[in-house]
C-alpha cells in the first residue's frame, strides 16, 4: 500500500513538471510569435516610408527625408529607433530600424525584451517600362536637358505626313485618344515595343484638353508630383512615317504640360522636360531620360 501511493505522488509530480513545461513552452511560443508581428510591422513601416520618400528622388533629397519620417511616425516608429540614409546622388536609399520589444510570459523565467532590426532598401533605375498612366503624344529622342521645352503635338501642317505626334494606346480612335490623354493608358509599354502613330489634327482632342487644364494651376517650379499636368510620355524612333505606321519605343520621357493652344486648324500642346517616378520595371543599363521606377531591395 505504502508502494501505491508513493507512485501516485510521483505521477503527482511528473504531471505538474510536465504542465509547466507545456505552460513555458506556450507562453515561449506566444512571446515568439509576438516578436515576429512586431518585426514584420517594423519592416512594412520601413517599405513604406521608402516608398513614399523615393517620389522625391532623385533630386529633392531634404523633401524625400521628411516624406520617410511622416510615414514613419504615421505607422507607429519613433524617429529614435531609425536611421535613414539616402545615397549623395539620389538613386539609393536605406533605412535601418531597431526596436526593444517586451515579452509577455518571458518575465516569468528572466527574459525581459528582445531587440528586433528591419532594414530596407530602395534604388532607383531607369524606367524600362511604363505602366497604369502612359498618355498618347510621342517625341522623337533627342538630346535635351530637363526644363526644355517640347511640342508633344504639332499643328496640322507641320507634321510628318499627317502624323503630328498623337499615337494610339491600347486601340486608335478620337474617343480613346482623349480618355488616355486625360486618365492614361491603363496597360503597360516596354522599351523596344511597337505602337502605331494616330494621324489627324485630332482638334476636338485638343479642344477638350484645353478646357480640362484651363482649371489647373499653371505653375512649373512648385508643380505637385500628383498634378494633372505633369505626363509620362514614349520616345520613339522616329514619326517620319506615312499615315498610320508603327513606331518603336526606345524610352520614356516625363513632361510638365504648360500650355494647350487653338488658334484656327493650330490645336498643339506644349510641354516641358521634368525628371520623375513613376511605376514601372527598371532597369540599370539603360539610358536615363528622366523617368524612373523604384524597386525595394531587402
Amino acid at each position: 500500500m505504502s508502494f501505491m501511493k508513493n507512485e501516485k505522488g510521483n505521477i503527482t509530480i511528473l504531471v505538474m513538471v510536465v504542465m509547466l513545461a507545456m505552460m513555458g513552452s506556450i507562453a515561449l511560443v506566444i512571446d515568439i510569435g509576438v516578436v515576429y508581428a512586431e518585426k514584420v510591422k517594423l519592416v512594412n513601416a520601413l517599405d513604406a516610408a521608402l516608398l513614399a520618400g523615393g517620389q522625391e528622388l532623385p533630386d529633392d533629397k531634404i523633401t524625400a527625408r521628411s516624406m520617410m519620417e511622416l510615414y514613419l511616425v504615421e505607422n507607429g516608429v519613433d524617429l529614435s529607433e531609425v536611421d535613414i540614409i539616402i545615397g549623395d546622388d539620389g538613386f539609393s536609399a536605406n533605412i535601418k530600424g531597431t526596436r526593444d520589444i517586451e515579452h509577455i510570459f518571458g518575465k516569468i523565467i528572466g527574459f525581459n525584451t528582445a531587440r528586433i532590426n528591419g532594414e530596407s532598401k530602395l534604388i532607383l533605375g531607369a524606367a524600362s517600362s511604363a505602366s497604369g498612366g502612359l498618355r498618347p503624344f510621342a517625341v522623337e529622342k533627342f538630346e535635351y536637358n530637363f526644363g526644355d521645352s517640347v511640342i508633344l503635338k504639332e499643328g496640322a501642317g507641320d507634321g510628318y505626313h499627317g502624323n503630328y505626334g498623337s499615337v494610339a494606346l491600347g486601340s486608335s480612335g478620337s474617343s480613346v485618344l482623349l480618355y488616355n490623354a486625360l486618365f492614361g493608358y491603363d496597360g503597360e509599354i516596354k522599351i523596344g515595343d511597337w505602337i502605331d502613330t494616330e494621324p489627324g489634327n485630332m482638334a476636338n482632342v485638343v479642344n477638350e484638353l484645353r478646357r480640362y487644364f484651363s482649371d489647373i494651376v499653371n505653375d512649373f517650379d512648385n508643380v505637385e508630383n500628383d498634378s494633372d499636368r505633369l505626363w509620362t510620355i514614349p520616345l520613339v524612333d522616329t514619326l517620319t512615317v506615312s499615315g498610320r505606321d508603327a513606331v518603336q519605343v526606345v524610352g520614356f520621357a516625363q513632361i510638365y504640360v504648360s500650355e494647350i493652344i487653338k488658334v484656327g486648324g493650330q490645336a498643339e500642346i506644349h510641354g516641358r522636360f521634368v525628371q520623375f517616378v513613376t511605376s514601372g520595371e527598371i532597369d540599370m543599363t539603360i539610358e536615363d531620360t528622366g523617368v524612373y521606377g523604384m524597386k525595394l531591395v531587402n
